[in-house]
This record gives C-alpha cells, sequence and structure tokens, in this order.
C-alpha cells in the first residue's frame, strides 16, 4: 500500500491497521509505524500522545469497519434471520481480521479514556440490540440481557473456531472433532440460539 500524506494522522492509522492486520499486537510501535509510513520517527508524536492512543484509533477504526458489515444485513420480516446472519458476519468479520478484533476487545485500553472508541464500540453493540428489540415488545431489561447473552454467545463461537483452527487437528479429542463442526453449523447453531432467548 502507498501512504500519502496529505493527512499524515490518518494514514498513520491506516498504515497501523494494516500493520496489525497482518502481525498482530505485540511489535508494534509509533516508530515503526513512522518507518513503514516513510516519516520521521518524530512524525507520529505530533499526532498521537503515546502508542496507546494511537491503538485506540486503530480499534476505533476496526470498530466502524465492523459496524459496516454489520449494517450491509438488511433487516427483513424474519427477524431471527436477521439475527442469525448477524452472528455470522459477526464471526466472518473476526476471523477475517483476528489480530484487529484482538485489539478491539481483549487489548487492555480503557474505552472510557478514548471517547470516540467508546462511541465506535456502543455503536457497534446498539446495531445488534436494534434487531433484537423487534422480538421483545419494549421490555427493556429483557432487552439488555437478551443482548449480552447473544454477543457472548456469537463471540464464544468465534473464540472456538480460531482454537480450532489454530490447534493440532490431526488430534481426535472430543473438543476437536466437536468445534471442528461449528464453522460449518453456524447459522443451525445460532437460530437454536435466537430461539432460546427469552423475549418476555
Amino acid at each position: 500500500m502507498q501512504y500519502h500524506h496529505g493527512n499524515l494522522r490518518e494514514q498513520l492509522i491506516f498504515c497501523a491497521y494494516d500493520w496489525i492486520s497482518s502481525n498482530g499486537i505485540e511489535s508494534i510501535s509509533l516508530r515503526k509505524i513512522a518507518k513503514i509510513a516513510k516519516v520521521s520517527q518524530t512524525a507520529p508524536y505530533r499526532h498521537f500522545d503515546s502508542k496507546e492512543h494511537m491503538l485506540a484509533e486503530v480499534a476505533t477504526l476496526g470498530f466502524e469497519k465492523f459496524s459496516s458489515e454489520m449494517n450491509k444485513n438488511k433487516t427483513t420480516d424474519n427477524r431471527t434471520d436477521d439475527l442469525v446472519k448477524c452472528g455470522v458476519t459477526y464471526i466472518e468479520f473476526g476471523l477475517a481480521n483476528e489480530h484487529i478484533i484482538d485489539l478491539m476487545f481483549n487489548y487492555p485500553m480503557k474505552k472510557t479514556d478514548f471517547p470516540e472508541l467508546l462511541a465506535a464500540a456502543d455503536k457497534a453493540f446498539g446495531m445488534l440490540l436494534k434487531r433484537l428489540q423487534h422480538l421483545h415488545q419494549g421490555n427493556a431489561d429483557s432487552l439488555q440481557l437478551n443482548g449480552i447473552s447473544m454477543l457472548a454467545y456469537v463471540h464464544g463461537l468465534l473464540a472456538i473456531i480460531r482454537i480450532n483452527q489454530r490447534g493440532d487437528t490431526s488430534a481426535q479429542t472430543a473438543f476437536v472433532k466437536a468445534s471442528s463442526t461449528v464453522k460449518e453449523n453456524l447459522e443451525k447453531m445460532l437460530g437454536s440460539f435466537v430461539k432460546s432467548l427469552d423475549f418476555s
């Protein structure tokens, strides 16, 4: 990718996003991103107070891309199918952007210190709630609990698929046998889970 410096701050964020997507978070630094972007070693420090501030911007971009993918799932008259599609999209995004998902959800970053990141994360969760609310008939307490339950279930399925893909599938343990079938049965599993939610 060619990085153009008309808006250096934005380009540094894109550069860091690409680097993390391919390499993970561990070895990233402001100096490394400056080198990749072909700018001076001090240039990133004019835009970010620290590496964590830059990572917060990358995580924000991750949530924005995630929301954009979720938004492609149009609502229909079949609300259960809508939720299932959102769950599948979540998992597909997570598998295609494993390191970015790790940054978004697992990196020890206090989101309240970064208002834009907090808003982007909340928007993504809000999209899930919006699809769930059509099944709730105004029960706010049930909506919130089911939203968290859905998030936990989908994120758990994503984690299981990732563990299976990284593991030795030749070792035919009970977990390997079970987890190997998850990816091929996502819609079935998600559909059963949504139907099990309490909408009262």
